[in-house]
């Protein structure tokens, strides 16, 4: 069981969701919530929210988002990832697990 819930902006792929939601990590999308056409601020409000890390492949919002520290997190994948899901759901399986709260909250994270 995953340690953090994830929250996908609208340019995630469901087929990404649902392979995490059968390993246990529990996934929002953005168009299950009411959140289409939103902004990116819009976006990581809602996560926070509800205490689960935005994921995103925006890199210049994650770029921005370095710069402050009221968010629970976000996740930014790199555009490779849009073909590759297999690396795209390994890495964030692995994120959920290893998720610790404490040292995590308010970062932006990026795959090793």
């Amino acid at each position: 069981m995953s340690s953090v819930g994830l929250y996908f902006d609208e340019h995630m792929s469901r087929k990404i969701a649902h392979a995490l939601q059968s390993q246990g990590v529990t996934v929002v999308m953005a168009v299950d919530v009411g959140m289409e056409a939103k902004t990116d601020e819009e976006h990581l409000i809602y996560a926070t929210q509800q205490r689960l890390v935005m994921v995103t492949f925006d890199h210049p919002f994650a770029g921005r988002t370095r710069a402050r520290t009221d968010f629970f997190g976000l996740f930014c994948l790199p555009y490779r990832y849009q073909e590759d899901i297999g690396d795209a759901i390994t890495q964030l399986s692995e994120f959920a697990q290893l998720f610790d709260e404490d040292r995590d909250t308010g970062m932006v994270h990026y795959p090793k």
